[in-house]
């Protein structure tokens, strides 16, 4: 079973290791879910729900997760649509944040589904075309997703 580490070894494991993380980009009706960030690091900006693999956790299996967690939905998982590494200098603890990413392509089991977003994100927007102003992992990934500008 995975698990999260103690805050104290996590803030280690920032300081010297770059992190394994899944993004999600939860496709419905031609537009893909952006939620909007209340942690560092990307505070405040729109991103794809998403976050760090545990121990022993495949990768597919951390961005069901993640859906279920983040936004709650259950989603079937389809391939990975974008690759690509991220440095932050503002993570947590004032710590530079340098994560690997992979972006999974999702889609909701249930069409008539109600999302209920966690205590990290404070809003969320659906978007059918890729918005101006976002990070550019975040358009690689609306990309990977199929939509355009």
């Amino acid at each position: 079973m995975s698990k999260f580490i103690p805050e104290a070894l996590y803030f280690q494991v920032l300081e010297n290791l770059p992190i394994a993380c899944v993004d999600i980009a939860i496709v419905a009706q031609g537009a893909v879910l952006l939620v909007k960030r209340q942690d560092a690091p990307a505070k405040g900006q729109w991103w794809v729900p998403g976050g760090r693999v545990l121990k022993g956790e495949m990768m597919r299996d951390a961005a069901a997760r993640k859906a279920r967690e983040e936004v709650g939905l259950e989603c079937h998982v389809g391939p990975i649509i974008h690759t690509a590494e991220t440095i932050f200098p503002d993570g947590p603890n004032n710590i530079p944040v340098h994560s690997i990413n992979s972006c999974f392509f999702l889609y909701p089991v249930n069409p008539n589904f109600s999302l209920n977003l966690d205590e990290h994100h404070s809003d969320y927007q659906w978007v059918d075309h890729i918005p101006t102003g976002l990070h550019p992992y975040v358009e690689r990934c609306l990309m990977g997703a199929g939509l355009n500008y």
